[in-house]
C-alpha cells in the first residue's frame, strides 16, 4: 500500500526526478499528521532531521524502517529507469528499425 501511494506520487510529478520526489514525499508525510495508514507506518519508522540551512536528512528509527526506505529508494530508481528506458525506446528511428529487420 505504501509502494501504492508512491507510485500515484510519481505519475503525477513525472517531470522530476523520482529520487528527489522521493524525498520530498516523505517530507511532507513525516510534517503531518497522519491521516491514513501508509502516513501512520511512515510516521512510525522514519522520522526526519533539519539543520540551520533547511537541510534534512531522513532517519530510519529501526532496522524496520531502513527496509522501508531500502525498498522505497530502490522503487524509485527502478521507476526512473523506466522512464529513461521509454524514452530512448521513443526517439527511435523507425526508419533504423526496418533496416535490422531487412
Amino acid at each position: 500500500m505504501i509502494l501504492k501511494e508512491f507510485s500515484e506520487y510519481l505519475q503525477a510529478n513525472e517531470s522530476e526526478s523520482s529520487v528527489k520526489l522521493l524525498y520530498r514525499w516523505l517530507k511532507e508525510k513525516l510534517q503531518v499528521l497522519p491521516v491514513t495508514n501508509v502516513d501512520r507506518v511512515i510516521k512510525a519508522e522514519l522520522y526526519t532531521a533539519e539543520n540551520a540551512y533547511g537541510d534534512f536528512l531522513i532517519i530510519a528509527k529501526r532496522e524496520s524502517g531502513r527496509k522501508l526506505m531500502q525498498a522505497l529508494y530502490n522503487f524509485a530508481l527502478s521507476y526512473e529507469h523506466q522512464k529513461v528506458a521509454r524514452d530512448v525506446h521513443n526517439l527511435k528511428n523507425p526508419d533504423d528499425l526496418k533496416k535490422k529487420e531487412n
